[in-house]
């Protein structure tokens, strides 16, 4: 009978013991989770915003009879002290051993009339928003702020880490050091104050170019489609001097984890052989809507793939350089254009998402924006994403009814995760469940932003003459 009442005691304590790590478990789960919010997003206060906000900005204008100038620079990145690598997966906070090939920040500065503006790429995973901040107040007194400087990065997963101060930065890019972007905005400095010194006239000319097998949707592969296509904008000064900048949607992960070594992957090598081909003196690459997409994997070692992605690319931008005709033009802007979002929605299940304060508390919060740099007819869109190909068909086709060129960039100094299109947001995979951050219907919202600032880059009609 003992034996049988204690028994009892010890089931019954069990019982409530239970009860309480439930309880316990469902008040954690009252305080850090919520349902994912499906608000169709035309329906928010976030999207009215954002549309109040452009419907108001005046259409752009070209500047008197002036002709567009241009000059381009480029600043070594590697600091001297160590930093870990970006991405830092399998890297575990150790710092880069050696430089297989140098990384670099490229500039142009456009001036038109007393209008300039700067596009600056550099061979980084994405454009931190601290350096983006710290390039602000840097640029002031030389005229330039982040109203009129366009950023973007290669996204080479093989550069210096160790710029964003907080706990999910610091997984995907290391333990921060200020030094860190202190550093990388003042190379963005010296490019921008170098490549200023040296604008001249310009032509410019665009030219957009079907590729085979050198990137595939890496998200659905056969399922969906892929936006192949090198985009370039080549500039010739009057002198001679040529240079070109040029977008593509293969992610630049031939080397990814585990290489101690900083490089800039194989846009990175594609450049330098551009550079010294004699088509053009200057070529910078940025990352363009690399979301969903990959390159072509034809090769099992990593250099090799490496060397495959740089000579596939950089054959086909032979072929089209000496093509494309070129034009004075006269028409500069830029936009930077708030965007502003639905909180954060990120899912641990398909239905349950932790609450914004607590991904705020990891990750921090920041203001980010859509930014639209127009030269002649060519319009950059600059996204705080990886965005994906998948979206570009319909976006292309919308500027060209417009009479307009569109180069579609990534990481312009704020960062929402990945953008893709709507119809994969429920697939539970790496760019549609864990970086993607901001709940659904974006693919539709950012596609719809964009064409809604592509409608301010019309050339102005002038008067007819009488």
């Amino acid at each position: 009978m003992a034996g049988t009442k204690r028994l009892h005691i010890l089931l019954k304590w069990a019982f409530y013991g239970f009860i309480c790590f439930a309880g316990i478990l469902l008040l954690a789960a009252m305080i850090l989770l919520k349902p994912l919010d499906r608000t169709p997003y035309k329906e928010t206060g976030y999207y009215k915003k954002t549309c109040a906000e452009i419907a108001q900005t005046p259409p752009l204008t070209a500047t008197g009879g002036d002709t567009v100038r241009a000059g381009w620079a480029k600043v070594n990145l590697k600091p001297d002290f160590a930093t870990p690598i970006a991405i830092d997966a399998n890297r575990k906070g150790k710092p880069f051993e050696a430089v297989h090939d140098s990384i670099y920040v490229r500039a142009f500065v456009f001036q038109l009339g007393k209008r300039k503006l700067a596009y600056v790429s550099a061979d980084l995973l994405i454009i931190p928003p601290v350096v983006a901040s710290i390039l602000d107040t840097l640029m002031r007194a030389e005229g330039f702020d982040l109203r009129n400087i366009f950023l973007t990065a290669t996204h080479t997963h093989t550069s210096i880490g160790a710029w964003h101060p907080s706990y999910i930065g610091e997984v995907f890019a290391g333990k921060y050091d200020q030094r860190v972007p202190q550093h990388i905005a003042r190379c963005m400095q010296a490019a921008i104050m170098q490549a200023e010194q040296q604008v001249a006239k310009v032509k410019i000319g665009y030219a957009s170019i079907p590729t085979h097998k050198l990137v595939v949707n890496r998200l659905v592969e056969n399922r969906g489609s892929v936006d192949s296509l090198i985009r370039i904008l080549k500039l010739e000064k009057d002198n001679g001097e040529k240079a070109a900048i040029v977008t593509f949607t293969a992610h630049a992960t031939c080397l990814h984890d585990r290489v101690m070594q900083l490089s800039g992957d194989w846009p990175g090598l594609m450049m330098h052989r551009i550079d010294s081909s004699g088509k053009v003196d200057f070529c910078s690459f940025s990352a363009g809507s690399v979301g969903s997409h990959g390159p072509f994997r034809k090769k099992v070692d990593k250099w090799m793939q490496l060397e495959y992605m740089a000579n596939g690319t950089t054959e086909r931008i032979y072929q089209a350089l000496d093509s494309i005709p070129l034009s004075y033009v006269s028409q500069l802007n830029m936009l930077r254009q708030p965007l502003y979002m639905r909180d954060p929605n990120v899912r641990v299940t398909s239905s349950l998402v932790i609450r914004p304060w607590l991904f705020q508390r990891f990750f921090g919060k920041e203001q980010v924006y859509v930014n639209m740099l127009q030269v002649g007819n060519v319009v950059f869109m600059g996204m705080p994403c990886d965005f994906s190909g998948e979206l570009n068909a319909a976006l292309d086709a919308s500027a060209a009814s417009k009479g307009n060129k569109l180069m579609v960039t990534s990481f312009n100094g704020g960062f929402v995760g990945y953008i893709t299109l709507d119809s994969r947001y429920n697939i539970n995979a790496y760019e549609t469940r864990t970086m993607n951050w901001f709940g659904p219907e974006n693919g539709a919202y950012f596609s719809e932003i964009i064409t809604r600032m592509l409608e301010k880059a019309l050339p102005h009609k002038m008067p007819e003459q009488r």
